[in-house]
């Protein structure tokens, strides 16, 4: 409570300093019962349970003559049919970001407090569930650009992330890191950049502290009007009880077409995980199809798979199909079943599945 205060704290201060010209609105309520069958993806299934979810969501967005503003609250509030498998859940989610532009640069300051669910952040980025326990993540951060030439411009940032959990099989930390970006426009459709960075990992319950530097030279292009493309590649070395040295890269490819949309993901990184409080090294891979059937009616289907080695390894996969339908102008509804898999230290494998209906209100005022 105290670290949301102190992000609307922020937000009023700077927020009434602001000469806001614009405003807007944005209010939507989304409703779900789910279905979920083993939820923790064990080898043996304990069964399923059913999940009662809603998550409300507002922002409040300014845009003056230099500056630029916007306030998001939003939580996911959980309500479950068997405690022992799923608890009940209440997630807040508060964030800040204000900035400022100047003829040649622009400022940006942001602030966040949010909380989810570890089976699904374990999942997503290492493919491992360990328990079913809350993760809050207060974040703080600041990044300035500056064009320093026609086609050159600069970027330095720097973030402020603390996590704790609220069960004892996790370790908590605090990470600080301190980033640049230098980037050449070789034209209006390709760029390139060149990228190094440092960060620090410290856990609070006492442990050795981690250091990572690492750095990342890609290029950003628009390959068509329908299809765009951004590769990335580098080297980055961890310093903690060992060091370690490894290549780090990925590359996103995107279409967008009239009906169809598609998206294929792929990275290799190092991300620090609860699990053991340190670094880890991950490897993601992504793919989305969109297709539009009717004006109002849109078929969506994702597989994504996750890895992690070393002390936490694991490996999972997620295959997902949903189907949106614009109802009215403010009403949405979504029907969607998921598959997860996930293969754990050991070798110990387990499958679950899910299947959830929804109802969508939105409404927004302004600009």
């Amino acid at each position: 409570m105290k670290r949301v205060k102190t992000v609307l704290f922020i937000a009023a201060a700077v927020g009434a300093s602001a000469n806001t010209a614009l405003a807007q609105h944005t209010f939507s309520m989304s409703s779900e019962v789910e279905r979920v069958e083993n939820p923790l993806l064990t080898n043996v299934s304990p069964g399923g349970v059913t999940v009662l979810r809603f998550s409300p969501s507002y922002a409040f967005e300014t845009r003056g003559e230099r500056s630029r503003s916007r306030l998001s609250l939003s939580a996911v509030i959980e309500r479950s049919s068997d405690t022992t498998l799923l608890a009940n859940r209440d997630f807040p989610n508060v964030g800040y970001t204000w900035g400022y532009a100047w003829p040649t640069s622009d400022l940006e300051l942001r602030a966040n407090l949010s909380e989810s669910a570890t089976r699904n952040t374990q999942f997503a980025d290492f493919g491992r569930v360990t328990v079913d326990a809350r993760e809050r993540e207060f974040l703080t951060g600041a990044r300035w650009n500056k064009e320093l030439a026609e086609r050159t411009r600069l970027t330095l940032g720097a973030t402020h992330r603390e996590v704790d959990y609220d069960t004892p099989l996790l370790e908590d930390y605090r990470e600080l890191s301190v980033s640049s970006r230098f980037t050449w426009d070789q034209s209006e459709r390709v760029a390139y950049y060149f990228e190094p960075a440092h960060s620090r990992l410290t856990p609070l319950g006492g442990g050795p502290t981690s250091n990572q530097t690492r750095w990342l030279a890609g290029t950003t292009r628009a390959l068509s009007p329908e299809w765009s493309l951004d590769a990335f590649g580098g080297q980055s070395r961890v310093r903690g009880l060992q060091t370690e040295t490894g290549t780090v890269g990925g590359a996103r490819l995107n279409y967008a077409g009239s009906r169809l949309t598609s998206g294929l993901e792929w990275s290799r990184d190092v991300a620090p995980i609860g699990a053991v409080s340190r670094y880890v090294r991950n490897e993601l891979l992504g793919v989305r199809v969109g297709y539009r059937m009717t004006e109002t009616a849109t078929v969506n289907g994702r597989y994504s798979q996750s890895r992690s080695s070393d002390v936490a390894t694991g490996r999972g996969s997620l295959i997902a199909v949903s189907l949106d339908n614009q109802l009215a102008a403010r009403w949405a509804s979504s029907l969607g079943v998921e598959e997860r898999r996930s293969t754990g230290f050991g070798g110990l494998s387990g499958r679950g599945w899910a299947v959830r209906a929804g109802l969508i209100y939105s409404y927004s005022s302004g600009l």
